[in-house]
């Protein structure tokens, strides 16, 4: 008995760490269209998705979804085999999901939590028949195969259908309001807000308030036999309320419709969802109970009790719930990272893709070019022209340009909201199983086509993203069975002690998840840090780069000197330290890069010499890194594979190389800090020294290697020091040059 209340208490654990988990990747359903948008501030956003999922758990419908579904028939499996099936599912599912999270990827937390369920029950149900010595078609009675056919094969139909319906719907309402959309709203807003808020309450009422157990019966017919009233009634004054609210208190009601279907999609979310995450531990403990109650042996008591009754989960419980979710979504980097994903993938503007492109995405972009052709040419011109009025690329650009770091405006945010709403509650009513984020993320891609967001610049990289997102739902399933069976077989057949290793190495592994994590984000952070320099309004745009070179070279200095350093004393850990930090400057100096493109736009025509300087600084950054980076590999290359510097006298020079060097990047970095000519005559004169002296040890090196003949590897890596030494030091002066250039420029120039 001791061992069972054990297990309990570690799936109630489960259960809590399952809740973190699982709404940090279930958030992006109802966060992505108000964060992508901007509707409001991130602190709002978030406080109103709290109330949502708060206010839900309390309307949660409390009964064990994946149960009712009939995923598998407990009353074949006695409670100690059940334990075992609800012990594996919950292992599995903590980390399935937190490895979607950390990969920032949306997945089903419906979809894993079947495919576990099926995944154990299965193997535990073969295990149980084959100890009792059953016959072998006696295995097929544990699991509904039927049931689980149609939950499958509806979900994923889903898929199909809101991405088509979210195409759709968003290219008529991109029709309707342009990309200009103020003056339509005047007009057209308040009606289009009213049938927005119409459906977002008929969600609620349908799936948000699904089998509340704070609802009489009495009540929930009453609303059933009414829908239709009540909802022309809701449209009514909803859409009266928003006119006189945008008229007199210019309040925009596009805003209303996304907030409130924030809200709304979170209170669903809370009410029928979290119970993917509570559901088989509440579960297990009710089982328990019910066990201790009957006084026959564990393995001998059949769970006749969960086949035969709705499991309901205390309110409180539901409660506290909700709290841990609200709080999770509040505190939790994992979170924003999935949610960051979803609103990338759709976002108007080009910016750095995360994805990269692959074979299928150019075909599929390039079969639609295609396709567009073909009908460009059925269509007739005029009816083309007209409607292409609504997609003008100036228009798109002057209405991403007012809201500079919104992925997306309010209008594809609305529609995002309300079609995924609707879908949602429909298939609700009709008894048709869906994944609601498989829903929400398909409705947003469509959008997204629609409104053009995938242009020819990021088509590929987009469509990529989107099929990485869909494979990774089919992983989902695939790796939800497996695990979750191997891990029943595990606690079958290992008893006490298999149970001990396989929960401290899931433990173990979700804690070193956590840490990796965490690196990460701070990585990611200081990546973000290096740019911020670009937003700094108390500096010109030629102060910002030159602030930004001087940051640069500073970094590029440290690593060269550990390059140095590590080649003299074959120290590898300073090489492994200096090729991390290079790699990190590098993907900066594409970042620069895409940045200095979006700076260079801006400028005016006649800014020539501001343009110039941006993109020289970001090609220098780009060099600078490069080169010090292929002297990195090269060094930690030979010390790695435990080769040995034999020639002392390359040793010395290389000694003196990095005195010699360490003077010139100071003497640089004194003169990004302070531009004048006194500087630079220093600089020509520190260059004149030190490239003279690189030219001089790698002709000696030329000629020492035909004389001694060392080994190709000790001669390549003799070549590449000075070599690229010399290709550091040559941007080095550039940098310098250029900066001085401005600063004459600048002073030539007559006050005013």
């Amino acid at each position: 008995m001791d061992f069972f209340i054990f297990v309990i208490g570690a799936l109630l654990l489960l259960a809590a760490l399952d809740l973190i988990v699982g709404v940090s990747n279930d958030a992006v359903n109802f966060l992505n269209s108000a964060i992508g948008s901007q509707v409001a501030s991130y602190r709002t956003i978030i406080i109103i998705a709290i109330a949502g999922i708060v206010i839900g758990s309390f309307f949660s419908s409390g009964i064990m979804e994946i149960a009712r579904k009939g995923i598998f028939y407990p009353q074949y499996f006695t409670f100690e085999v059940i334990l075992i099936v609800f012990l594996a599912v919950m292992l599995t599912d903590i980390i399935l999901l937190d490895v979607f999270n950390s990969l920032g990827l949306p997945t089903s937390t419906t979809v894993s939590i079947i495919f576990e369920l099926l995944g154990a029950a299965l193997t535990a149900g073969i295990l149980f028949s084959m100890s009792k010595n059953e016959n072998i078609n006696e295995i097929w009675k544990y699991i509904n195969f039927e049931s689980t056919k149609n939950i499958v094969s509806g979900i994923f139909l889903s898929i199909l259908v809101a991405f088509t319906s979210g195409a759709v719907i968003q290219y008529l309402c991109r029709l309707l309001f342009t990309f200009q959309f103020e003056d339509k709203l005047n007009r057209y807003g308040a009606l289009f807000s009213g049938v927005g808020i119409t459906s977002i309450v008929y969600f609620l009422l349908i799936k948000g308030m699904k089998g509340t157990t704070l609802l009489t019966s009495e009540t929930s017919k009453l609303i059933s036999s009414n829908t239709l009233i009540i909802l022309m009634g809701i449209f009514v004054i909803s859409s009266a309320t928003l006119f006189i609210l945008q008229r007199f208190a210019r309040v925009n009601p596009l805003k209303v419709v996304v907030l409130a279907g924030t809200f709304s999609l979170a209170m669903a979310f809370a009410g029928n969802d979290l119970v993917n995450f509570i559901g088989v531990p509440i579960t297990g403990l009710l089982a328990y109970q019910n066990w201790i109650a009957s006084g026959v042996p564990a393995n001998e008591y059949y769970m006749d009790y969960l086949a035969g009754n709705d499991v309901i989960v205390p309110n409180y419980m539901l409660l506290i719930a909700g709290v841990i979710m609200g709080l999770t979504i509040w505190l939790s980097a994992k979170a924003k990272k999935v949610t960051e994903t979803e609103v990338n993938l759709g976002r108007q503007e080009e910016g750095v893709e995360r994805f990269k492109a692959n074979a299928i995405s150019r075909s599929i972009v390039n079969s639609s070019i295609t396709f567009s052709k073909i009908f460009g040419i059925i269509v007739p011109e005029s009816i083309m022209k007209r409607y292409e009025t609504s997609f003008e690329k100036k228009k798109l650009r002057e209405a991403t340009k007012t809201v500079d770091t919104a992925a997306f405006d309010l209008v594809r945010a609305s529609t995002n909201l309300v079609l995924a709403s609707v879908i949602i509650a429909w298939a609700t009513s009709e008894k048709l199983p869906l994944s609601t984020t498989y829903v929400t993320f398909m409705v947003a891609m469509g959008s997204s086509l629609a409104d053009r967001a995938w242009g020819r610049d990021s088509a590929v990289y987009r469509v990529a993203g989107v099929l990485s997102v869909i494979g990774g739902w089919f992983i989902t399933a695939f790796i939800a069975f497996t695990v979750s069976a191997l891990f029943a077989l595990i606690l079958y057949k290992g008893g006490q002690t298999g149970t001990f290793i396989l929960m401290a190495i899931v433990f173990t592994f979700i804690i070193v998840s956590h840490i990796r994590f965490n690196k990460e984000e701070i990585h990611t952070k200081k990546s973000k840090d290096r740019l911020k320099i670009l937003e700094n309004a108390d500096m010109n745009t030629v102060q910002k780069y030159q602030s930004l070179i001087s940051s640069t070279v500073s970094e590029i200095a440290s690593s060269y000197n550990l390059i140095l350093d590590g080649l003299i004393n074959g120290d590898i850990t300073k090489l492994e330290l200096a090729n991390k930090a290079l790699k990190d400057l590098e993907e900066h100096g594409y970042s620069v890069r895409s940045q200095s493109i979006k700076y260079i736009k801006s400028l005016s025509k006649n800014d020539k010499q501001t343009a110039q300087t941006i993109i020289f600084s970001s090609d220098f950054i780009q060099d600078l890194s490069q080169s010090t980076k292929f002297l990195s590999d090269e060094a930690l290359y030979f010390i790695k594979n435990l080769h040995v510097i034999d020639d002392k006298q390359f040793l010395k020079d290389l000694k003196t190389l990095d005195l010699k060097m360490s003077n010139f990047f100071n003497l640089v970095l004194a003169s990004l800090e302070q531009t004048k000519d006194e500087n630079m005559e220093s600089i020509r004169k520190e260059r004149d020294e030190v490239r003279s002296y690189i030219n001089d040890r790698l002709d000696f090196q030329i000629s020492n290697i035909n004389k001694m003949k060392p080994s190709t590897k000790e001669g390549t890596l003799q070549t590449n020091v000075f070599l690229q030494s010399r290709d550091i030091q040559a941007v080095l002066t550039r940098i310098s040059k250029m900066f001085l250039k401005l600063y004459e420029t600048r002073m030539a120039r007559p006050s005013n």
